[in-house]
């Protein structure tokens, strides 16, 4: 009987610790939700959105990690209607949907910028060289793997 309590705590143990370990290896970076929108030159790399209340995050990337992880299918259309980036240029307000963003996937800790038109979001990439060019769509896609 002892045998059993002691395999049944330490699967117990086993399983909560991977989880765990599972946990962390998702966050690429410190990912957290801020108490109110950036200001000043960091709006450019920020989104803030409509899900139960306002949230902001201090990278566009971050943002959509938070949708694609954290909110059930209702609380994604809230978000996909109300979110908000801002242009890299010019600190410009735009719906998240008619955004061009451009994402560097071999640089991990770069982030995800958006841009007003396509040939702009063209034209950084273009100077910067590497990283994508992708809507609204394509960008969350991308966000899943």
């Amino acid at each position: 009987m002892l045998k059993k309590v002691v395999i049944t705590i330490l699967t117990l143990f086993i399983l909560a610790v991977s989880g765990y370990v599972s946990s962390a290896a998702d966050n690429d970076f410190n990912c957290t939700q801020l108490d109110e929108k950036p200001t000043d030159d960091m709006v450019k790399y920020s989104l803030d959105a409509e899900v139960n209340g306002t949230v902001s995050f201090h990278d566009i990337g971050c943002g959509i990690r938070y949708r694609n992880r954290e909110l059930c299918a209702m609380e994604m259309i809230s978000f996909d209607t109300s979110a908000r980036v801002y242009d890299y240029y010019s600190s410009e307000k735009i719906e998240i949907g008619k955004a061009y963003f451009w994402l560097d996937e071999k640089n991990p800790g770069a982030s995800v910028l958006a841009f007003s038109s396509k040939d702009t979001a063209e034209k950084f990439g273009a100077e910067k060289g590497g990283g994508e060019i992708l809507d609204y769509t394509g960008l969350t896609d991308r966000m899943l793997r």
